[in-house]
């Protein structure tokens, strides 16, 4: 869940510190007070991009840092293994947005980048606003939203093997009834494979020779280093002849326990920088300058680079080439059989795949018929109890999606034909329509955090009192911040906090308050009557607190 949100200098905040509590919350003001921009910021910390329009104007820079408390599982530890930190409990996000439009981001102080955001941002929050709406209206998410419902990543598994290697097998195929099998092409395909075909190098090869004749390249300098070294450490008056004369003289007085201590640590240390010395020359003394073996390394290296400037600069890269070379030989040579053998292949696995296409969609349609009610339920409870819901299925030719096309369809209307959805409902029975299916799919997401960026647009009265209770019951699982300018919605939530716009010196500040008792009465008033509050409104606002 999100406990807190500073934000600091961002669009007509110019500071703001608020603390979210668990159920569900409301954020209600007049129009442009600043409602919209918390939820931006909150996008901000989710990975949306930052721009320098963003920062307060005259300031410097944005401030905008939530902390979040997630529970663990295995799909978060993975996406914050993926971005390269240690999962916690307890995330704080911190973005500054510079005015040059710049932006730092740190999660839990480790700097990341704005695609690390996106990674861990549906683990959570997920805000839904009208543009979400209409990504749920889209015919080409339908499939998505089904699949999500179903949550069964089994059958998908198994269909993609299959369908990858279908997918390659028809690849193969095509290459090889694509490719020149002239005389003059095989001839030049042997000739590039005799080069690479007794290549036996690996990586670690090729550095270590590289650094073998490094070493070589500057034998002349380090030989006069080394030699040098020798002089001052083991020769007469050298500096280990000069630390064991000290020690000698420190022996006399070992006995007092004020120099024990050090002399013995002196005592090992002299041994231990003998051994290393020792280790200095024995490496100094396996050096040689061999310039036959010179020669033939830069000649080993030289042909290697030659390789790695035609065919890739790793030696994967190297027999990548090396095996695609002998499979177009081989497939010149052998081509009826090698087309053959690969149509009995492909022959294979489109039978796999549409097996397995088909009991994903066998599982499809039992999913949808139990999707299909559970809308219907949700929209008879939000006044629609005369709407139809219906998902269609269309059998299509295998692809990534199996062999499914649905389209999630209406009758807004008893007798009304079922068309899609985005062509038959009005303004407010989009927002009751997108509601219901938000409330089902939410529940299959390990996202803690809904926020509603008013959602409830084009219903009043009675509808809004019922979505309202909609967000109340999602709330019990998920921590639900909704902006509504509706108080029929509003009376549902724990918790109401009041944005407010003011003027000043030619500025606009916003600020934020949690209302209480008869503070929150007032606010509601002033959703029902507007900022001139009536003793009546204020007796209504006490009847839907209290209903």
């Amino acid at each position: 869940m999100l406990k807190s949100l500073y934000i600091s200098s961002f669009i007509i905040i110019d500071e703001m510190q608020v603390d979210f509590h668990e159920g569900m919350s409301v954020l209600t003001g007049e129009t442009g007070a600043g409602k919209s921009i918390i939820i931006d910021a909150i996008g901000q910390l989710c990975g949306q991009r930052s721009s320098a329009q963003l920062v307060r104007q005259g300031q410097e820079k944005a401030i905008i840092e939530g902390i979040f408390e997630i529970d663990e599982n295995d799909e978060v530890v993975k996406a914050f293994e993926e971005i390269g930190l240690d999962f916690d409990n307890d995330i704080i996000i911190h973005k500054e947005i510079h005015a040059n439009g710049k932006s730092n981001i740190k999660v839990n102080y480790h700097p990341v980048t704005n695609s690390a955001l996106n990674i861990i941002a549906p683990y959570l929050i997920h805000i839904h606003s009208q543009f979400e709406t209409q990504t749920i209206f889209s015919i080409k998410n339908h499939l998505t939203i089904l699949d999500r419902y179903i949550a069964d990543d089994y059958l998908k598994d198994d269909y993609l093997q299959y369908y990858r290697k279908y997918r390659e097998i028809l690849k193969k195929i095509k290459d090889i009834n694509e490719v020149d099998m002239s005389d003059e092409r095989i001839e030049y395909y042997q000739s590039q494979y005799d080069e690479l075909k007794d290549l036996e190098y690996t990586d670690e090869d090729i550095e270590n020779l590289e650094h073998e004749v490094e070493i070589m390249k500057n034998y002349e300098k380090l030989n006069a280093h080394i030699r040098q070294f020798d002089h001052l450490v083991n020769d007469n008056h050298g500096v280990l002849e000069q630390l064991q004369s000290a020690i000698d003289e420190l022996n006399s007085v070992k006995e007092y326990d004020d120099f024990k201590e050090d002399y013995n640590q002196l005592y090992n240390t002299f041994y231990s920088l003998s051994d290393i010395v020792g280790s200095i020359m024995q490496s100094y003394e396996g050096i040689d300058f061999d310039e036959y073996r010179f020669n033939e390394i830069n000649e080993e290296l030289f042909q290697i680079q030659r390789l790695q400037r035609k065919y890739g600069y790793s030696m994967k890269a190297i027999y990548k080439a090396r095996d695609e070379l002998k499979e177009k030989i081989d497939a010149s040579l052998h081509r009826d059989e090698m087309l053959e053998e690969l149509e009995r292949e492909k022959e294979k696995y489109y039978k796999l795949a549409y097996d397995a296409a088909t009991s994903w969609h066998q599982k499809r349609q039992e999913c949808a018929l139990e999707f299909e009610k559970r809308i219907q339920q949700q929209l008879t409870d939000l006044y629609l109890d005369k709407a139809r819901f219906h998902i269609a299925f269309e059998e299509t030719e295998l692809s990534k999606d199996g062999m499914d096309k649905v389209v999630f369809t209406v009758s807004m209307n008893a007798g009304q034909a079922f068309t899609p959805l985005n062509e038959s409902a009005s303004g407010g029975e989009i927002s009751r329509v997108m509601l219901a299916i938000k409330i089902i799919t939410l529940n299959q997401m390990s996202v803690d955090t809904v926020i509603f960026d008013e959602v409830d647009t084009g219903v009043s009265g009675k509808v809004a009192d019922a979505i309202g209770q909609k967000m109340k019951m999602l709330s019990a699982d998920k921590q639900v911040i909704c902006i509504t300018h509706l108080p029929q919605v509003a009376v549902h939530a724990t918790h109401h906090y009041a944005l407010h716009k003011e003027s000043e010196d030619n500025e606009t500040y916003t600020s934020i308050q949690e209302v209480k008792g008869e503070e929150r009465v007032s606010e509601i008033a002033k959703m029902l009557s507007g900022d001139s509050i009536t003793e009546e409104a204020l007796n209504n606002a006490r009847s839907l607190l209290n209903h």
